[in-house]
């Protein structure tokens, strides 16, 4: 990952040395390393000294009686969904400004010691400034993702929480007994799921496009419903996890600028338009009286998780060093 870390001595590269991925550690530790006192931490969300290039984020999983019912952070694979603080939303404005490396901490249930994740970037961002109304954040934790595969983990999403207490990580190259697997093999086992994705979204929509029925394969694009990243293995190959669209609708639906209804397939357009929006739309020939031309009760559980995880959330800035994956990822056979 190519963080402030590894650009200058500072706060963010102090941390990166000091901590470990996959151990766990106590709050007073994490106060100390960032120059405060123990007591200052307590009860805090967010660590984010002034001045400094590094933040850190304390969440716990387990929901009790003095959990903020509005906070819905929970972990899935590799991707974290975070709910930002109620008031004070200096956290935002870091991640839009990228001003500061951002470090994650969980702990399954209060008064356990916090398991460290890396550092983690922000992929979509809906931003909310209204106070007691917090904002939601996906981050794609790419440290934590990066030490998966190299540790031979296939689903990320299968991975017990204790794996790594259990199979402690080894910086000697020497006691590395997993075969670390290199970019070439990911690029070629990513390449084949994405074939065979694509054959199957085809056959799926009848090879014709979900909206439009333009027939013209090579002119349309096997979008995923739900993001190759935050889906099982499983899940990345599944049809009903497809729609197969013109560049103009995958383009808005994977930016989550439209998105379509779970129960009847009709397009949800944007809630707040500019002029200048409605216009673009409608030279797209896309307004709200287009549906999928067929749904079923798999498709519409995807549709559902894009409704609320993609639709209105704004792009990330996205810049691990997992780009070359990601770039098969996203659109390698459009």
């Amino acid at each position: 990952m190519e963080g402030f870390a590894e650009r200058h001595d500072g706060l963010s590269r102090k941390l990166v040395d000091c901590l470990i991925i996959g151990n766990t550690y106590k709050l007073d530790y994490l106060a100390t390393l960032i120059g405060w006192q123990p007591q200052a931490a307590k009860g805090k969300g967010v660590l984010a000294p002034k001045n400094q290039d590094a933040q850190i984020l304390l969440m716990h999983l387990e929901k009790d009686r003095y959990s903020t019912e509005t906070y819905t952070d929970h972990l899935y694979g590799t991707t974290l969904f975070w709910s930002g603080q109620n008031s004070i939303k200096t956290t935002e404005k870091a991640l839009i400004d990228g001003a500061k490396d951002t470090f994650v901490f969980i702990q399954q249930r209060r008064k356990q010691p916090y398991f460290y994740y890396g550092r983690a970037v922000p992929i979509r961002m809906q931003i909310n400034w209204e106070l007691g109304n917090p904002s939601r954040i996906v981050f794609d934790l790419v440290e934590y993702a990066s030490l998966c595969r190299s540790r031979g983990v296939e689903d990320v999403h299968t991975l017990s929480p204790n794996y790594f207490l259990e199979h402690p990580v080894s910086y000697d190259e020497e006691t590395v007994t997993v075969p670390l697997r290199t970019e070439s093999e990911i690029f070629t086992s990513v390449r084949n799921a994405q074939t065979f994705y694509r054959q199957k979204a085809i056959a799926y929509w009848d090879g014709r496009c979900a909206v439009t029925g333009v027939d013209n394969v090579d002119w349309l694009i096997a979008s995923h419903i739900k993001p190759w990243r935050e889906s099982t293995n499983a899940e990345r190959v599944d049809p009903h996890n497809s729609l197969l669209l013109t560049p103009n609708y995958d383009k808005l639906f994977d930016k989550g600028v439209i998105s379509f209804s779970p129960d009847t397939g009709r397009i949800i357009l944007p809630e707040t338009q500019s002029q200048k929006m409605w216009k673009n739309l409608s030279k797209m020939n896309i307004d709200d009286s287009k549906y999928l031309r067929h749904m079923d009760d798999e498709v519409a559980k995807y549709l559902e998780y894009h409704n609320q995880y993609i639709y209105r959330f704004e792009s990330g800035i996205y810049g691990s060093t997992e780009e070359l994956i990601d770039g098969i990822i996203a659109k390698s056979f459009s």
